[in-house]
């Protein structure tokens, strides 16, 4: 009976010795985090585009300083950005509802799939302002939750 007292001892100490010693070798995430709700649907992606100027924003996400697309699950979608430098930033989102890497617009331009920017920044008569969206990121992490309309 004692032996197995001592086992039992023993297995506890190792299971909380590597439990520790793996919670200690994770790192914590870094960057900007951006937590989209609103989605109408789980499918297509999310495209997520990281401005660090006014210069294309929120229209041409090819001028952005980095971009990350991701599958919605339950009609979230969460983008991160990591390796980023603190300044001020702003981000630019639409959800890619039918995957054909185009934002899809009606006849006039207005986008006819959900569009979104950091802050929850909207535009008058056009896309919200760079200035609008804009926000100040400091090391090490950054979390905002956005609402695609």
């Amino acid at each position: 009976m004692e032996l197995r007292r001592c086992m039992s001892l023993l297995m506890t100490f190792f299971v909380v010795i590597f439990s520790a010693q793996t919670r200690a070798d994770e790192k914590p995430i870094t960057g900007i985090v951006m937590q989209i709700d609103g989605l109408t649907t789980s499918g297509g992606l999310v495209h997520c585009a990281l401005f660090e100027n006014a210069k294309g924003f929120p229209t041409e996400p090819a001028k952005a300083l980095l971009s990350v697309k991701v599958r919605p699950e339950r009609a979230k979608a969460t983008c991160v950005f990591t390796d980023v430098l603190a300044g001020r930033y702003a981000v630019a989102f639409w959800h890619d509802v039918n995957s054909d890497e185009k934002l899809a617009t009606n006849w006039v331009g207005i986008p006819t799939e959900p569009v979104g920017a950091s802050n929850n920044a909207k535009g008058q008569f056009g896309p919200p302002k760079f200035q609008d969206a804009a926000f100040e990121y400091k090391l090490p992490l950054l979390k905002q939750n956005i609402r695609l309309e």
